[in-house]
This record gives structure tokens, sequence and C-alpha cells, in this order.
């Protein structure tokens, strides 16, 4: 059940982090509401081409800066099985390159390529940050 509740966490607070950050760089660098119609190909054409790099790095950024985040939250919770927990956590914050690529810029493939791998590789590195601290803690005691 530990297990189960960690992998929920982690994925929750990896996906609250990754709309954090999507929120504060839409408030720099706002999207033109008409752009964000997926059912229109001539707004989706528009809103890949007019899209920048930094818009692409803040996504990508987001993503892995949530699986972190979620990586430490679900390790934390978990005591034990971290690898399996930090896995899950990456793969349900996966669905979030599938997303990218299929309703924000289904144009640009190196984007959710990008996010697949910083979902899998920083909530990993989450709860291998987490295991060290806490092993650190066990062993100033």
């Amino acid at each position: 059940m530990r297990i189960i509740l960690a992998v929920i966490l982690g994925a929750d607070v990896g996906t609250i982090t990754l709309l954090l950050v999507g929120v504060i760089a839409n408030a720099i660098n706002p999207t033109p509401p008409e752009l964000m119609d997926p059912a229109t190909p001539e707004a989706v054409a528009q809103r890949v081409a007019s899209a920048t790099m930094s818009t692409w790095l803040t996504t990508i950024f987001g993503l892995a800066l949530g699986a972190f985040f979620g990586g430490v939250a679900g390790a934390r919770v978990a005591k034990d099985r971290k690898v399996w927990v930090t896995s899950a956590i990456g793969l349900a914050l996966s669905l979030w390159a599938f997303y990218t690529f299929y309703i924000v810029y289904p144009e640009v493939l190196w984007v959710p390529i990008a996010m697949l791998i910083s979902a899998f590789l920083f909530s990993y590195l989450g709860g291998f940050a987490a295991t060290q601290s806490q092993s650190k803690k066990s062993t100033s005691m």
C-alpha cells in the first residue's frame, strides 16, 4: 500500500511542478489563445512555427524538475523498492510527453523524446538523492 501511495504522490508532485513551471513560463511569454485549438490544423501549425527554443526547453525543464521532485517525494514515502517506485513515477510522468507530442507540438519530435528521457532519468535521480539524504541522516545519528 505504501508503494502505491508513493507512486501516486510522486506523480502528483511531478505534475504539479510541471504545471507550475508552465504557468510561470506562459505568464512570461504567453501563447495566444487562438493558437491553442488542437482541432484546427492551421492553429497547430502556426503554434509550432511561432514557438521559440526557450518554450521547448522550458517544457523539458518543467518535466525534468517535476520528475526530480516526484522521485524525491516517492522515494521518501516508499522507504524500499525505490528503483521500482521511481520508475513507475517516471512512467506516469511520461504521459505528459505523449500529450505534448499529440496535442501541443505534434510536429516537433525531439521535445517529447527529451521529455521521455527526462521523466525517467530525473525521477530516478530524485529517488537517488532522497536515498543519499536518508542514509546520511541515519549515519550521523
